[in-house]
């Protein structure tokens, strides 16, 4: 018996909400998982992933051994759309693909809250794999060893259009250059800009979005390791038909808002940013509603 886990990119933070709100995208990473008799293989990820250290086999190590699955060995085949580290949670498909294949062996793949515990305590935050794991818009919140996840419905048909840049930024990387501590003053900017983006999405509120996804903890910091990012940031803000733009997770990809009315986003984006773009690929994107899936082959 094969299984097929499907696992859509996600995008954190949405500016202010650091470690604490994300959105599912429809763009996707696929993982095919078969048990074997005692040898692991891992084919279809780049070469320097096809090993032991490969994230989606200690998931689903970490998650066989929770739910109690036997087994002798696993191939695992990755079917990859989502880039890496780009600041679209490619690194959480792979968890969350790994530990619902383990509980889909024993007939448990529908355990999402127990999922997103062992797969928060993989990631070290909620951000990315609880949309990755409920669909939709999240926020979620860390209480000693568990997480409490909301799905947040939005109101308006917004279409995201991704900018992702042809280079990488490692988390590690973009978590080094955060200040320590922040002021009061840039504490309470935060929440409420936080508190403004979630209501303006929910009541379709789009005057609220572009302020609502400005942010003092992260972005101003992460911006300065990203060529061109203040450039880009700017020529976004200035486009009246763009409803807001944010850092995706810690970078490098960026994010923007338009209504599903603008057929002609994207390209207007591509031109208006011109030689800032430079290998850079736009496309537009949706929520994902649904999460992961899983099917038995």
């Amino acid at each position: 018996m094969k299984i097929r886990i499907k696992v859509p990119a996600t995008s954190a933070n949405l500016g202010p909400g650091f470690d604490v709100a994300g959105l599912a995208l429809t763009l996707y990473n696929t993982f095919i998982f078969e048990l074997t008799d005692g040898t692991t293989t891992i084919t279809g990820a780049p070469e320097q992933f096809c090993n032991e250290d490969n994230l989606t086999l200690q998931a689903f190590r970490k998650g066989a051994e929770r739910c109690g699955l036997e087994y002798g060995g696993v191939n695992i085949e990755c079917i990859s759309e989502v880039p890496h580290t780009r600041g679209l949670g490619s690194s959480s498909t792979c968890i969350v693909a790994g530990i619902v294949a383990a509980y889909a062996f024993v007939g448990r793949s529908e355990e999402r809250q127990e999922i997103l515990d062992l797969a928060t305590e993989i990631e070290g935050h909620p951000d990315n794999v609880a949309p990755a794991i409920f669909g939709g818009l999240t926020v979620s919140v860390m209480y000693s060893d568990k997480v409490k996840t909301l799905n947040i419905p939005v109101h308006n048909e917004y279409r995201f259009v991704t900018l992702i840049p042809p280079f990488t930024l490692s988390t590690e990387l973009s978590r080094k250059v955060l200040p320590q501590t922040i002021s009061r003053q840039d504490a309470i900017a935060n929440v409420s800009h936080l508190a403004l983006a979630v209501a303006s999405l929910i009541n379709g509120y789009d005057e609220g979005l572009k302020l609502g996804f400005k942010d003092r903890l992260h972005q101003p910091y992460r911006g300065h390791l990203i060529k061109g990012y203040h450039e880009i940031m700017r020529t976004l803000d200035d486009d009246p038909m763009v409803l807001g733009s944010y850092l995706s997770g810690a970078g490098p990809s960026l994010m923007a808002l338009i209504k599903a009315e603008d057929t002609m986003g994207v390209v207007r984006i591509k031109e208006e940013l011109g030689t800032l773009l430079d290998g850079w690929q736009v496309i537009k994107l949706e929520l994902d509603q649904r999460g992961y899936t899983c099917d038995y082959e």
